[in-house]
């Protein structure tokens, strides 16, 4: 917890110095940092959703697979500012009523609250939503300063919820489906790795094209800057800024989840790893096309899961699943808790 909010600090310092985020108060620049300290534990996180197959399936070793995985997180940040608009403009401007505005010091408690909740997971390598941990935080703080007819419930439920709830299902069937499908069709052993390691990139790629935008959202809302026009240069740093981040989180902190995923959930041979692989980046990347925030850790567990069933339940370790079910239920009430209790003592102090 403590090197990733070094990082974070070292990192935003290091753009203010290069001319990149200027003009800003003492305070917004500490919401910079919060920011970019939920970055570096979101990548430090999710990065082994998309490389724990590659290392399962022996195609690399695990230092080879945290740089690719940090590599490919990297390009698909900077890319996201293009093309991941949709939910940028949801997670400013969709979940909390316009007439109800997100203050800097809201949008402090928001990122306190969230990067507490996935830098506590990363720590005991439970993989965890950061969607989940900043949505939690969104409705405890806009709850917190307005009353709960802040929210538009309408639009959490139809643009968050349900894509949340549905993901890990459909992952889990779809996964289940295609490893049968992988398991008759004959590939040259090459070209099945050359797919592991196309398939993994994919999956890094996409989860960072669906989750920078909604950490910049609030940077965003910590800076109080609107997302169109003169605005622009400023939120293409901050884009750069979170991207850095977590790539460097994703680098640094990436090992212990990605042993639990590949090691200690179940057994992956080639074809469950592949199988598991094309699930997770076809899904999260047609969630990213229509705005959708999937949470990546739901779908690449659950298709990790799903693509070894195929082998009896007995080869699931189903107290592991339980642990890590249980972290995903807990997310959105203890990054809520988290929000409030930094809501709470700033209104104190």
């Amino acid at each position: 917890m403590i090197t990733g909010l070094s990082i974070a600090v070292i990192t935003t310092l290091l753009f203010i110095t290069l001319g990149l985020l200027k003009g800003f108060s003492i305070q917004t620049v500490i919401g910079f940092i919060v920011v970019a300290w939920l970055a570096v534990e979101n990548g430090g996180n999710d990065v082994s959703k998309g490389i724990a197959p590659l290392l399962a399936s022996g195609a690399a070793n695990k230092q080879t697979a945290l740089i690719y995985g940090a590599g490919v997180t990297i390009i698909g940040g900077i890319l996201s500012i293009f093309i991941s608009m949709k939910l940028l403009k949801l997670f400013t401007t969709g979940l909390i009523g316009s007439h109800f505005p997100i203050t800097g010091n809201m949008a402090l408690m928001i990122a306190v609250g969230a990067a507490l909740w996935v830098a506590l997971a990363t720590r005991f390598a439970l993989p965890v939503s950061t969607t989940h941990a900043i949505m939690g935080s969104i409705l405890t703080v806009g709850s917190l300063s307005y009353g709960l007819s802040s929210i538009l419930w309408g639009n959490l439920v139809e643009k968050v919820v349900m894509p949340l709830l549905l993901g890990p299902l459909v992952g889990l069937v779809i996964a289940w489906l295609l490893t049968y499908v992988v398991k008759y069709v004959r590939l040259p052993k090459q070209a099945g790795k050359i797919l592991i390691w196309l398939s993994s990139g994919a999956i890094c790629f996409v989860r960072s094209l669906n989750d920078v935008p909604k950490i910049v959202s609030i940077a965003v809302m910590a800076a109080l800057i609107g997302i169109d026009g003169a605005e622009m240069n400023t939120l293409f740093s901050l884009f750069l800024l979170i991207t850095v981040a977590m790539g460097i989180g994703s680098l640094v902190k990436g090992a212990a989840v990605t042993e639990l995923l590949s090691q200690k959930v179940t057994n992956l041979d080639d074809k469950s790893s592949l199988s598991s692989l094309l699930t997770t980046s076809l899904l999260v990347m047609f969630a990213s096309k229509l705005g959708l925030p999937v949470s990546t850790t739901h779908v690449s567990s659950s298709a990790i899961i799903g693509s070894n069933l195929h082998s009896g339940v007995k080869s699931v370790n189903w107290v592991v699943v339980r642990h890590i079910v249980l972290s995903w239920i807990v997310t959105v009430p203890g990054a809520g808790l988290l929000a409030a209790a930094a809501f709470m003592l700033y209104r104190i102090f």
